[in-house]
């Protein structure tokens, strides 16, 4: 089933969409339940009944799950709706730090800043066993009050031990 702004999925009012990548759909929703506003992170439709999709969007959920951080998108629930998948998260307000940097050069000291911040959340996911494998500028957001906050976990991987060591580790 598509999404449309004002639809139902499953207990979440559909407000807007956000934007869509390979891995999915993300949309503005409300809980109203807790009265909150929301991301839900859909499959896309041609993926929907995708057994590999559903897997990775698990997977995705669980890796990001592990983490809890100030620095990193929390997720809320995994779930399934009208026969689709999806992971309601934390509606992170900002800007994606590519697109402030597409808008010009940004002072030293919010490169700064914002580069501990997002070292520090790098850092915790691989403290638990969490590698990203995709982060870019477009999965950073900057918040209105100037804090980075790590999304999209999609391509993240487990690791252990050495493999984690070998993953994280220059030579």
């Amino acid at each position: 089933m598509p999404l449309a702004p004002g639809s139902r999925f499953g207990p979440y009012e559909v407000l807007s969409r956000l934007g869509a990548g390979g891995m999915g759909e993300v949309w503005r929703a409300r809980d109203p339940r807790l009265e909150r506003d929301i991301a839900l992170k859909v499959l896309p439709a041609v993926s929907a009944a995708d057994e590999t999709a559903r897997a990775r969007l698990l997977r995705e959920a669980r890796m990001a799950a592990k983490l809890n951080h100030p620095g990193i998108c929390t997720i809320h629930e995994v779930g399934e709706a009208e026969g689709q998948a999806y992971i309601a998260m934390e509606l992170v307000a900002g800007q994606a730090l590519s697109d402030r940097l597409a808008a010009g050069r940004l002072p030293m000291d919010q490169v700064v800043r914002l580069g501990q911040q997002m070292a520090d959340a790098v850092a915790h996911a691989h403290e638990h066993g969490v590698v990203h494998r995709d982060f870019k500028a477009a999965n950073v957001i900057v918040t209105p009050e100037g804090r980075a906050k790590v999304l999209d976990f999609g391509l993240a991987k487990p690791l252990l031990g050495k493999d984690l060591e070998a993953a994280t580790t220059l030579t």
